[in-house]
């Protein structure tokens, strides 16, 4: 009967409705624990499979489950490349380059070795494995990099590695897979990595080409801008993997590193529709991956896979990282903070699952690939989740907390406001559409930004000084919407506060469609009163407030004042603007 019921179409609705609400509700507690949400999604997949037995992935979904992983991964690798600007990684590109070949080779050796003496498993099987524990994957590399927040430098290499050595690493294993399975010689090896790798990059990027001539000439609506990009990003993965077997993790990739160092169109809203797909697929796929997990084995291997683990991140990472950073221009401390890092994730557990399936139809052993890849994936991430922000803070190459204030608007109160937050430690950044603006506020030794505000320069501009939160002081429609929907995506919507009423901006047509707070001490008297010359003072306020950006009324108080979060909470702004006494008798 209950056989019957996994097989059900209820079944497989109640799964896939499971996964989607547990794969949401992980991501999310993980953001609000600062934790990588792979430290909850495998655990809580490996609750609703093999322990509550809730949900079956290969009774459920059968011979789609590995196509539809494998698609996922090849989504999320186009997401990731995104976000690869060339003008970024700048003068530690050769690094990057290194660290995909030279180091990917040498992490390649060390892991195939030490399996083969770890595991009782043939060489073809430990070098597969070894070939597996190359990539590492923007799924869990990005959640560190949010956290930890190294030098741009650091983390451009660290996020191009991550993205880059996802498809070479699946490739080497797809490789090694013919290998073990077929006998297949090393020359023919490594005619099939550059073949592969080849046949996708030309692919995507022509792909990529096209997408970008078409949007740059408006052959396609603003509307479908996103819903193309992703059906040619799943048609490039087809198509690549039709011209060339496992070519389509490279397509993808390189379908989204042309979008987004093209000129042509402008990728950024591709980018953010992407990046939301992306959280619903990285949330499904570590689910339904952790379902499949044999309990019974992974804590039979366990103890060689804690000691696989120390080998490859004391012994296999750093060797990667000295032989890939010489001569470059990264100081010591940077060198010893990407020798530091370097968690498993998505992609090699994915490629482990359909490995140790497709060994199993030609009727071989696949012996502990499976639970030997997982577990490493565990460990490395609860070791690195845990280490990485300490490391980054002790290494001294962790970029000050963010604590900067976005000001939208510079008439002359809105620059009496930012003086007093500057007074108040706070760095602000200004941001007007009016060049007579921005020249009295340089006049003012502040600091007020210059260029497109729709241009990804903001975005730029907000991560080099620390944006944490926005505050609205205008009702200029057209600078509003510029700079606080560019913004908005990068403190997060909960961060941008308007002066005001939310009714008089929307009068003034601002969209209604912008999400912001309203900013209650900053009312349209109090305003009035700013501009007569009211005082602005900074007092200390203790631990009374504890949310990131806190504008409030004192109620029942004979002063209205506004509270504007400083240093690390310790501090606030406050605007007094004394109510006029009462006439005398």
């Amino acid at each position: 009967m209950s056989a019957l019921l996994l097989a059900s179409d209820s079944s497989v609705t109640s799964s896939v409705a499971m996964i989607v609400v547990f794969g949401v509700g992980c991501l999310w507690l993980a953001s609000k624990l600062r934790i990588p949400s792979i430290l909850l999604l495998l655990p809580a997949g490996v609750l609703v499979g093999p322990v509550l037995g809730l949900v079956n992935p290969d009774e459920q979904f059968g011979d789609v489950l590995f196509p539809i992983v494998s698609l996922g991964v090849g989504i999320l690798l186009f997401e990731g490349g995104l976000g690869l600007r060339f003008d970024r990684v700048g003068a530690v590109s050769s690094v990057v380059g290194r660290l995909v070949t030279v180091g990917a080779f040498i992490v390649w050796i060390i892991a195939g070795f030490t399996v083969y003496f770890l595991f009782d498993v043939r060489k073809g099987l430990a070098a597969l494995i070894g070939a597996l524990l190359v990539v590492s994957g923007p799924t869990v590399v990005q959640p560190l990099l949010r956290l930890a927040k190294p030098r741009p430098s650091v983390a451009e290499v660290l996020r191009w590695e991550g993205i880059v050595i996802d498809p070479i690493g699946a490739t080497l294993g797809v490789v090694m897979l013919e290998i073990f399975l077929e006998g297949s010689s090393f020359g023919a090896a490594v005619a099939r990595i550059v073949i592969t790798l080849a046949a996708g990059g030309i692919i995507g990027g022509g792909l990529g080409v096209a997408l970008a001539f078409a949007l740059g000439r408006h052959w396609v609506p603003d509307h479908l801008h996103n819903p193309l990009a992703l059906a040619v990003a799943v048609g490039s993965f087809a198509l690549a993997n039709l011209v060339q077997s496992e070519a389509g993790l490279m397509a993808t990739t390189a379908l989204g590193l042309v979008l987004a160092n093209q000129r042509r169109a402008p990728s950024r809203h591709i980018r953010e529709f992407e990046e939301e797909l992306g959280i619903l697929v990285l949330g499904g796929l570590f689910l339904l991956l952790g379902a499949r997990v044999d309990l019974d084995e992974t804590i039979e291997v366990l103890p060689s896979a804690f000691l696989l683990t120390i080998v490859l991140v004391v012994v296999a990472r750093p060797l990667a990282v000295a032989a890939s950073t010489v001569g470059s221009s990264l100081t010591t401390r940077e060198r010893a903070f990407l020798a530091f890092v370097a968690p498993r994730g998505i992609v090699a557990a994915a490629v482990a699952s359909v490995f140790a399936l497709e060994i199993e139809d030609q009727g071989a052993d696949a012996g502990p690939l499976v639970s030997v890849v997982f577990s490493v994936i565990v460990l490395t991430v609860l070791f690195y989740g845990f280490t990485a922000v300490p490391a980054a803070r002790f290494l001294r190459v962790a970029r000050p907390p963010q604590q900067a204030v976005a000001i939208v608007g510079a008439d002359r109160w809105h620059l009496r406001f930012a003086e007093q937050l500057q007074d108040a430690g706070v760095s602000v950044l200004l941001f007007t559409d009016r060049a007579f603006e921005r020249r009295r506020a340089q006049e003012s030794a502040l600091l007020a930004y210059v260029g497109d505000l729709d241009h990804e320069g903001v975005e730029e501009a907000a991560d080099a000084l620390g944006i944490k939160s926005v505050l609205i002081l205008t009702d200029r429609a057209e600078l509003v919407t510029a700079v606080a929907a560019t913004l908005a995506p990068i403190v997060g919507r909960a961060n941008v506060y308007a002066a005001g009423d939310r009714t008089d901006l929307e009068g003034a047509g601002v969209s209604s469609a912008l999400t912001f707070r309203s900013a209650n001490g900053l009312t349209a008297e109090v305003i009035a009163e700013i501009k007569a010359g009211a005082e602005l003072t900074t007092v200390d306020h203790g631990d009374e407030q504890d949310t990131d950006l806190v504008v409030a009324a004192l109620r029942g108080s004979p002063l209205c004042s506004a509270y504007f979060d400083g240093s690390n909470g310790e501090r606030n702004v406050v605007m007094r603007a004394p109510v006029a006494a009462p006439a005398s008798n």
